[in-house]
């Protein structure tokens, strides 16, 4: 369905057909409400976007995890982040070993050594995390 224009509405008004030209000025403003609720979807996905990309800058992939850019020390589930895109920080429980509260995967680094009881109190666990 076509638009009616500017100069339909005043021909209709110049003709007297001031109903039809008010049903053509409504036609208009429903025409009008859906552009801007589609120009609002469409800036919604361009920030959903802009974020990811954002996001994606900031890390990069260190076997096992994903780890940011500007901070080695902060550390990101490589699983949920692959799959769902979210930056999920993993949270140290040992030397080396790391575990994903979101997801429960657990990730270690090279040189790992599950019978060192480094940092561990008598239970197996660790004393910052309780693990």
């Amino acid at each position: 369905m076509a638009l009616p224009t500017y100069k339909d509405i005043v021909d209709l008004l110049k003709k007297g057909a001031t109903i039809e030209a008010q049903e053509k000025i409504m036609e208009l403003r429903e025409a009008a409400l859906e552009i801007q609720n589609e120009n609002l979807i469409l800036k919604q996905q361009i920030a959903s976007l802009t974020a990811a990309q954002n996001l994606q800058d900031r890390l990069t992939y260190k076997k096992p995890f994903y780890e940011a850019k500007d901070n080695q020390n902060d550390k990101f589930c490589q699983r949920c982040y692959d799959v769902d895109r979210k930056a999920v920080r993993l949270q140290q429980v040992e030397p080396k070993y790391w575990r994903c509260i979101q997801c429960r995967n657990d990730f270690t680094e090279d040189g790992y050594d599950p019978s060192d009881p480094h940092d561990t109190d008598y239970t197996g666990r660790s004393p910052v995390t309780g693990y």
